[in-house]
């Protein structure tokens, strides 16, 4: 995987090849388990993508009650 470097005075850098769309998808193709030895980076994405999935799920059902309140 390529990675850019975002800036010299860090040591983070942004991957080129991250799929930007991959939040729109139903289900993630990562696994989103946490275990020993797992950089502070990777964990922050896993806690990221369940917090996404949690507002997915949140918003649906928001739209779910609007749409039917709005038919009555």
């Amino acid at each position: 995987m390529e990675s850019l470097p975002f800036n010299s005075n860090f040591t983070n850098s942004v991957s080129l090849n991250k799929d930007v769309l991959s939040v729109f998808k139903k289900t993630s193709e990562k696994n989103l388990s946490i275990h020993r030895g797992m950089s502070v980076k990777e964990i922050s994405d896993i806690v990221s993508e369940k917090i996404m999935t949690v507002v997915r799920e949140q918003f649906e059902e928001t739209k779910i009650k609007y749409e039917t309140k709005e038919k009555q």
